[in-house]
């Protein structure tokens, strides 16, 4: 197939989803089996993916052929390059920016412009929009909201908190300062929910404590990169952000779009309680010279 390698994982879990409705009911627990365990199908031979899957290999023989690939064998290299890029690799993508920079300055610059600007409109598409109204009314029903967005994912879940808590109450920045983390989230419960921002390379800290606040009861709403990262394994809602950067690191542009048009809707879905909160706490920052 005449995929790049840089698309070749994304492009097969779109063709995964785009055609489950069509496959048989067979297919579709195979199918199933490998958008929630890419790691599996990266690493495991095609009679062990059947096992797992509650399939036959044949199934697996058949869903590949019925994907356009050659075999199985074909489906699974994207997988298996998507587990070789989950380490970090940014001393050699910022050699690439520097050689390429170097060639055309100017074409480097017009790439990073194109590519921001996509990653806004992949990532407010309008498909997105359903996630999105969803995801407010579960935040807006929640007791408590925790805010978690750890190393480079911490900008935009820090915007969030920051921008939410000027109107609403009980919202809760998580963070690792003095090894409390733990502490933090002790309490969450059935009543909570939690807003991550997880973006590759996964936060190990993150995933632990998605887990751990599914497990005890909370809506996780994920802003992510993918349906199939390990952040949106336990999410109710999970908005996939695009991450395309000509640079070493990853773009956060989409996901700081997202998070903002969380805080707009979450503004639209409020009441006048929320303005007498706002002009409450403009007064008081007013009164110690937050502001110049």
């Amino acid at each position: 197939m005449q995929t790049s390698r840089s698309n070749a994982y994304p492009d097969t879990v779109r063709k995964l989803v785009d055609s489950y409705g069509e496959l048989t009911p067979e297919l579709r627990k195979a199918a199933q089996y490998m958008l929630e365990n890419p790691e599996e199908v990266g690493l495991s031979s095609m009679r062990s993916v059947a096992k797992e899957a509650g399939v036959k290999p044949a199934t697996i023989s058949r869903l590949s052929k019925a994907l356009g690939y050659s075999d199985y064998s074909d489906l699974r290299e994207p997988f298996r390059q998507r587990l070789r890029r989950q380490e970090p690799d940014f001393a050699s993508r910022l050699k690439d920016v520097q050689e390429r920079g170097a060639d055309d300055f100017q074409a480097l610059f017009e790439e990073h412009r194109a590519l921001e600007l996509r990653n806004i409109e992949r990532s407010l598409a309008d498909d997105q929009f359903p996630v999105l109204a969803d995801a407010v009314e579960t935040l807006w029903s929640s007791r408590r909201v925790y805010v978690l967005g750890l190393r480079g994912a911490f900008a935009p879940a820090f915007i969030f908190h920051y921008a939410f808590q000027l109107f609403r109450d009980r919202c809760h920045l998580l963070d690792t300062r003095a090894g409390i983390f733990a502490d933090q989230i002790r309490g969450i419960g059935d009543q909570d929910s939690m807003l991550v921002v997880s973006l590759p390379p996964y936060t190990q800290l993150t995933i632990d404590a998605i887990n751990y606040a599914a497990e005890s009861g909370a809506q996780i709403i994920a802003i992510t990169d993918s349906v199939v990262s390990p952040a949106a394994k336990a999410a109710r809602h999970t908005l996939v952000t695009r991450i395309g950067s000509p640079s070493f690191y990853h773009s956060l542009t989409g996901a700081l779009s997202v998070c903002q048009a969380l805080i707009t809707l979450l503004v639209a879905r409020s009441g006048a309680d929320a303005v007498k909160i706002v002009e409450a706490a403009e007064q008081q920052l007013s009164r110690i010279s937050a502001y110049w």
